[in-house]
């Protein structure tokens, strides 16, 4: 059995030199140890199982089970993404439709050691899958979107394309064949997009609307500066958005490209001209991601809040200027992390596999 021979390999030599049970009482210690790193790091989280949990324990033994711990996440992770690639097996379907499955996708940072200090700050890669049920937009009420229901979080340090074939799998697991409706919703940089053209080309994209509205305001001020035009300029060009007025929209954003003129083959990254050009190839290849009044109507969600939140729950623990980290290091520890902020159930079971194989 894979995972029998994983945990045989990694946990019983650094069970007895931390004086852990091999058995019985082993997993429940490994989990709380794992879990204590809500406390935000190794240190923080021997400090809360001393004094809540009366477990004597160092900062490097915690570090030392929760990397161990993270590489098993990773090797399972791993074996299950290769395999859905592979054969593309579906699950069974469930016992009732999911009315909305969301794929949402963003990235975070995270300091690591390098020789190059300019090479030090990677970004670890997150994705975030969860079921909804759509809610409509009804007139004279704030549109809201639908509440999320039970999240699956994937996290890596990989490349994108990685994420997008973990984030897949996932989307698999959590039926996402079986959904009556699919979005992917994001921001509209070319990365992510990649990710949704490649692994979720049959899912409708949302750009998100918060993104979408920094872009305007992004224009606004390379076009008019620090004036009250550019915010009202900015104001009438986010109501022609929400309005479903693309054609109006993109047309503005024209004229004054043609007003500025093109950028200069070396313009810097902050010359007017070069912002608005940037801003309206964003907005015109992430057009498919502007219909909201039909987002709106279809009861979709217009904001990917919950893969914000998702990330700073992972930087609570990852990010830092006093956190460096190993490449290896921040991957076995954000799967741990990942694993404990999903919501279906994916923890638990690990557990339960971890306390069959133990038990072996």
């Amino acid at each position: 059995m894979r995972f029998a021979t994983a945990a045989t390999s990694l946990f019983p030599p650094l069970d007895r030199r931390l004086g852990i049970p091999q058995r019985g009482a082993s997993a429940r210690y490994v989990r709380k140890v794992c879990e204590a790193n809500r406390a935000g790091s190794f240190q923080g989280a021997a400090q809360l199982l001393g004094s809540l949990a009366a477990l004597p324990i160092t900062a490097k033994q915690v570090q030392l089970l929760t990397e161990r711990v993270g590489a098993m996440l990773a090797c399972e992770r791993d074996a299950a993404t290769a395999s859905f690639l592979r054969l593309r097996l579906r699950p069974a379907p469930p016992s009732e439709p999911l009315p909305l499955l969301v794929i949402t996708a963003d990235g975070g940072r995270v300091q690591t050691i390098q020789d190059n200090p300019d090479e030090k700050w990677k970004e670890n890669k997150v994705g975030v899958v969860y079921d909804a049920v759509p809610v409509p937009e009804q007139p004279g009420v704030d549109y809201k979107g639908p509440p999320p229901g039970t999240r699956s979080v994937v996290a890596t340090m990989e490349p994108w394309e990685k994420l997008g074939g973990h984030l897949s799998a996932l989307a698999n697991r959590r039926c996402d064949a079986h959904a009556l409706e699919k979005v992917f919703i994001s921001d509209g940089a070319h990365s992510i997009r990649s990710v949704r053209e490649v692994s979720f080309s049959d899912a409708a994209f949302v750009l998100d609307w918060a993104h979408a509205a920094e872009h305007v305001h992004q224009t606004a001020q390379a076009a008019f500066g620090n004036s009250p035009k550019a915010e009202l300029w900015a104001e009438r060009q986010k109501t022609r958005l929400w309005n479903g007025q693309l054609g109006l929209f993109l047309t503005d954003i024209r004229r004054i490209a043609r007003k500025l003129g093109p950028p200069p083959p070396k313009a810097n990254s902050n010359d007017p001209r070069r912002i608005v050009a940037n801003q309206l190839e964003y907005f015109s290849s992430n057009r498919a991601g502007l219909d909201y009044p039909t987002f709106r109507k279809r009861g979709w969600p217009i904001g990917s809040g919950i893969i914000e939140s998702t990330i700073k729950q992972l930087a609570k623990r990852v990010k830092g200027t006093e956190k460096h980290w190993t490449t290896a290091g921040a991957e076995q520890t954000l799967q741990v992390v990942a694993n404990i902020l999903s919501e279906d159930r994916s923890w638990e079971q690990f557990w339960k596999r971890y306390a069959c194989a133990a038990a072996a």
